[in-house]
């Protein structure tokens, strides 16, 4: 072999590996947004949220502020589900994470499919609310008499105005589709 097709080959598999290393890189910049949208739907968690939630509380947790945050829940008539949080109403303080356990239990006879729609109130407050979990995040799916504990992570960030100290979130939970029974028939829901 000459130096000269040696040479040759040489540039080809440089070449070569150097559109693999772009290639490559293009690939990991891709799945980002794949990443977001994974954590989202999978685990309910927004990475986004999680760090204007550091961002906010760089300074730590703030003790000398108290919160009272108090949870109001409420089911479409159309949905025979009950929802209950295992408090009615927590102390934080901000920028100190908090964790509430809600309880959703189908007590119809057929599996159903609901979405809980949040607010909170005061309405300025939201800006300055993070949930890094949330059953709201997603469509939730019940067999007939089945119960799944839920979890409510969240944050509220130091820059709440000062004449606020008592937050409620509440939480309404409406059928997403037709019912279907445990057989896989469909089945008529009457108002």
């Amino acid at each position: 072999m000459s130096q000269d097709s040696l040479r040759q080959r040489h540039l080809r598999v440089l070449r070569r590996a150097l559109l693999a290393t772009a290639l490559a890189f293009g690939f990991g910049f891709a799945l980002a947004p794949f990443y977001d949208v994974l954590c989202e739907k999978v685990f309910g968690i927004r990475p986004s949220q999680v760090a204007d939630e550091v961002a906010a509380c760089a300074g730590g947790v703030v003790r000398e502020r108290e919160l009272l945050v108090e949870f109001d829940t409420s089911i479409h008539p159309d949905l025979p589900w009950r929802l209950d949080a295992a408090r009615k109403s927590v102390k934080v303080h901000p920028c100190e994470p908090a964790t509430v356990v809600f309880t959703a239990t189908n007590d119809g006879r057929i599996a159903l499919t609901g979405r809980a729609i949040f607010t909170v109130a005061p309405s300025e407050a939201a800006i300055h609310l993070s949930k890094t979990e949330c059953f709201c995040f997603t469509e939730q799916r019940l067999a007939a008499g089945e119960s799944r504990e839920m979890p409510v992570r969240f944050v509220i960030d130091d820059q709440l105005p000062a004449d606020v100290s008592r937050l409620t979130f509440r939480y309404v939970f409406n059928p997403v589709d037709t019912p279907v029974d445990d057989a896989g028939g469909t089945t008529t829901t009457h108002s």
